[in-house]
């Protein structure tokens, strides 16, 4: 690896734009370290009700102030800036459905509240607000959705079309006031797969100061049966080229350290189980081995080294790692 890679990775501010909570388990915050990673968007919950998901919160929270020394919550852009000057990991919390508002929009602002500002609208599967990419359906956005939106648009919470289905994607795009965004998804240009993002919706997102989070999860990479970093940074390409320098980042999804049987709530098993989705079952998803070159999160800075030899500029590479999510995030949260 180059030296100048190695360099410019330590001082960028790397930020993922979602991860699962292993991130505060303490046996891998080493490789979080060695990645990296002074951020991350992480996962809260996903088909939690209501009080499940208060639950999950008080419990990540509980984690935070065992860590004080290594991680903290962030609400804003400046709370991210402030942790990375002072060497800690700043977690923001984030939904990967609207379940956990149940009926309710009013909800949102008690999550805000308690530090949620990233919500998906919908995970794979259908809900309250529309469908999702794993639906048999495309009926896009229902009412209740159009109002969850809005609600978010006027707390400051980012609207998360990573899951959600083509048409839901599209209509999202153009009601919201604030930015929309795709935490973790890649071009469905280079990897025929429906959780994946068509260059119209790329840049429909771009154009709206939004931004998409690239993983290097194997099945959105490409349908190759072992793809390496080649491929991912041939996403990169490809989602620069399309939605411009300043709308592409990371949201790995890294699944370390989780449990199939533990992980996954029962509702969100028992739909992959009755309809696989794009993964295959859910077991296949938490047995993939990840992209060669970025299987595991502290693997990150191999990612810096191959923007390089792609000849993507220093300050380029530093909105890649985490400058264009922190400029969204900003833009929305107001500070």
């Amino acid at each position: 690896m180059r030296e100048e890679a190695v360099q410019l990775h330590k001082q960028a501010l790397v930020i993922d734009s979602l991860s699962f909570p292993y991130i505060l388990d303490k046996e891998f915050y080493p490789a979080v370290h060695k990645g990296g990673v002074d951020a991350a968007v992480i996962t809260a919950a996903i088909s939690e009700d209501f009080k499940g998901a208060v639950r999950q919160i008080a419990g990540i929270r509980k984690q935070l102030d065992r860590m004080k020394g290594h991680a903290v919550l962030a609400c804003s852009a400046d709370d991210v800036r402030q942790a990375k000057g002072e060497g800690r990991t700043a977690l923001i919390l984030g939904f990967q459905d609207i379940e956990p508002i149940e009926d309710d929009v009013s909800f949102l602002e008690v999550f805000y509240d308690l530090g949620v500002r990233v919500v998906q609208v919908t995970y794979t599967g259908g809900n309250r607000a529309g469908d999702g990419c794993g639906e048999r359906t495309n009926s896009g956005l229902r009412y209740f959705g159009l109002e969850v939106i809005e609600e978010m648009n006027r707390l400051g919470m980012m609207v998360d079309l990573s899951h959600t289905g083509d048409a839901s994607t599209e209509e999202a795009l153009k009601v919201s006031s604030s930015p929309a965004v795709f935490t973790h998804a890649n071009c469905r240009a280079l990897c025929d797969n429906m959780r994946n993002k068509t260059d119209e919706q790329i840049r429909m997102s771009a154009e709206r100061g939004g931004y998409i989070g690239l993983t290097p999860h194997p099945a959105l990479v490409t349908r190759k049966k072992s793809p390496d970093i080649s491929d991912f940074l041939d996403q990169v390409d490809h989602a620069v080229k399309i939605g411009g320098i300043d709308a592409v980042g990371i949201g790995l999804d890294y699944i370390e350290g989780l449990k199939t049987d533990t992980a996954v709530p029962a509702s969100v098993r028992t739909w992959r189980t009755r309809r696989p989705d794009m993964f295959g079952t859910v077991d296949d998803f938490f047995t993939a081995s990840f992209t060669e070159g970025l299987e595991s999160i502290d693997k990150l800075p191999n990612l810096t080294d191959g923007l390089m030899g792609r000849g993507y500029t220093p300050s380029h590479i530093e909105k890649i790692l985490g400058e264009n999510f922190l400029r969204v995030f900003q833009e929305i949260t107001g500070s």
